[in-house]
């Protein structure tokens, strides 16, 4: 019986077609659907999303939570923690808060400065709402979730209580998937 793989026949490490010829001819259909699927089946894989997607059970219809933990974790003051990156609609009110584990600096009541970059783009700074001492929100959400919906990367850059300016990164490629949702949702009332 000749081997499947006969490096004198061919220059490729593919199966060469004198070396399966004495297989049944079923066997080799076979053969040759399990080989040439493989790539095909890796490319048209869609892309995977790390968003977690949690609907109020009450409301569904009226609204959405989408959340994401960052890649890499921060450290602060005694502390290290995975921020977690939240977009919420409830009944036509879009909400994009970051929750980020630790306290955060002492600033001017309910303005905390952040720099965000979206992908390779040039970083850029706003001014983000103090939920609680641990929790910031985006005062233009509709328009971040837009953005955020074209982008791969977000890398979020705050400032932990008595500690230097941190960074860490939120994949978030894949929230496209979700604009329909969170049109009907946030904006489309």
């Amino acid at each position: 019986m000749p081997p499947l793989f006969n490096k004198e026949h061919c220059s490729q490490k593919m199966f060469c077609k004198k070396d399966v010829m004495w297989l049944t001819p079923y066997v080799r259909t076979f053969l040759l659907l399990f080989v040439c699927a493989i790539p095909i089946a890796a490319e048209a894989a869609p892309q995977s999303s790390k968003w977690q997607v949690s609907p109020t059970p009450s409301t569904a219809e009226e609204s959405l939570t989408l959340s994401l933990k960052a890649e890499k974790a921060v450290e602060g003051w005694m502390k290290t923690s995975f921020p977690v990156l939240t977009i919420q609609c409830v009944k036509g009110k879009a909400s994009v808060y970051v929750e980020t584990g630790m306290a955060l600096e002492v600033t001017v009541v309910d303005k905390q400065l952040v720099n965000l970059q979206l992908d390779d783009n040039k970083p850029f700074p706003q001014s983000w709402r103090e939920v609680t001492n641990a929790t910031i929100s985006a005062r233009d959400a509709a328009t971040l979730i837009k953005r955020l919906a074209q982008s791969r990367k977000l890398i979020f850059e705050f400032s932990p209580f008595g500690s230097a300016p941190v960074q860490t990164e939120f994949a978030v490629a894949g929230l496209s998937a979700y604009l329909p949702q969170l049109a009907k949702a946030c904006w489309e009332k």
